[in-house]
């Protein structure tokens, strides 16, 4: 299986509510068996050949990126990815757009940029006209307070669900394309923001109007989505629950979150891990996978403990004492070890 893996740093709108993180995509595509190759690398080879074509007449050019697509998550990652790659956040434009669905889909394809409303009007369209059942959401996503409301509701961003195998998930192409620094907007193409399923997008992204009924279905209002942590859906992205996760922010008062660090998308996936970055000092369970670190380690000071290996799982439950605890990852043929959890032991 081909998983593709991004860096990405990201903004939110040009409302200058902004959030900084190193995000991990994991958007595995079925393996075709007769030549050995991923959907995912099809799809993304004839999304080139498409987009490199002279052809200028939008709808003619849509239809034939369409063409290749089988079901309806296809057709909508080639929307989510023509989108992401050919819009670029730009504020004066966006100040200068308004009200996105008062243009053309033609004449905002050719501005190509503006602001997550231009975004999100743009994905709903091209998405309605691959044939797909899709949602405009306003609502709130991490890094910043409410800037405006709409219908009574706290706003801060915009952003799309569209329906796939009968359940609604969430699409933001707006993260997905990129992140804006100093620099201006810098292309960074992520697909951890294309169909997020209930229980990931309730860490980053509230609709007050709760349109899909995630807020209602986790229990999550506004003051607990405010607590819960801006790196909660990375953390999630490398195998952490987030049921756990949320239900950790709701017992806690000053919830803190295991350290996660910069890694390759198969590096690991958390079996089971105290999601706290705080812990007691009294017996926790460690259990995690990895089909690339060889060896993996409970490092304390000058205590190095291993964990017993079965296979790609290892394991180890103990009594951390006081001070930093780390778990930590030797790869094959290395004698680094690299740090994937990071932990306070009271």
């Amino acid at each position: 299986m081909f998983i593709l893996e991004l860096k990405l740093k990201y903004l939110l709108d040009h409302r200058s509510r902004y959030i900084f993180g190193l995000l991990v995509l994991l958007i595995p595509f079925a393996v075709c068996a007769d030549k050995g190759v991923s959907r995912y690398q099809q799809l993304n080879t004839h999304f080139h050949q498409i987009l490199a074509t002279h052809e200028t007449r939008l709808e003619s050019k849509f239809h034939s990126l369409l063409s290749v697509a089988e079901t309806d998550e296809e057709r909508a990652w080639l929307v989510y990815r023509w989108v992401t790659y050919h819009f670029k956040h730009d504020a004066g434009l966006a100040n200068r757009i308004g009200d996105p669905s008062q243009h053309s889909l033609e004449k905002l394809h050719k501005l190509a940029g503006g602001s997550c409303a231009v975004y999100a009007d743009v994905t709903h369209r091209l998405m309605q006209m691959a044939g797909l059942e899709v949602k405009t959401i306003y609502g709130l996503v991490k890094g910043g307070p409410a800037t405006s409301h709409r219908n009574g509701k706290p706003v801060n961003h915009v952003w799309n669900a569209v329906k796939v195998d009968g359940v609604w998930k969430v699409v933001d192409s707006t993260w997905g394309a990129g992140f804006v620094g100093r620099q201006g907007f810098q292309s960074l193409h992520s697909d951890l923001f294309f169909l997020l399923p209930p229980e990931k997008a309730i860490l980053s992204h509230y609709d007050g109007a709760d349109e899909l009924g995630y807020q209602r279905a986790f229990a999550v209002n506004q003051s607990l989505f405010a607590k819960l942590p801006d790196d909660a859906l990375y953390a999630a992205a490398v195998g952490l629950d987030p049921k756990l996760i949320v239900d950790a922010a709701r017992r806690e008062p000053r919830f803190n979150l295991v350290s996660t660090f910069d890694l390759p998308p198969d590096a690991l996936r958390v079996m089971s891990a105290p999601v706290s970055g705080v812990l007691e000092r009294r017996e926790h369970r460690f259990v995690l996978e990895s089909a690339i670190f060889e060896e993996l380690m409970i490092v304390q000071g000058k205590s190095w403990r291993p964990l017993k290996k079965s296979g790609k799982v290892h394991s180890l439950i103990l009594v951390p004492s006081q001070g930093e605890l780390l778990v930590m990852g030797r790869r094959p043929k290395q004698h680094e070890f690299e740090a994937l959890l990071g932990y306070r032991v009271k």
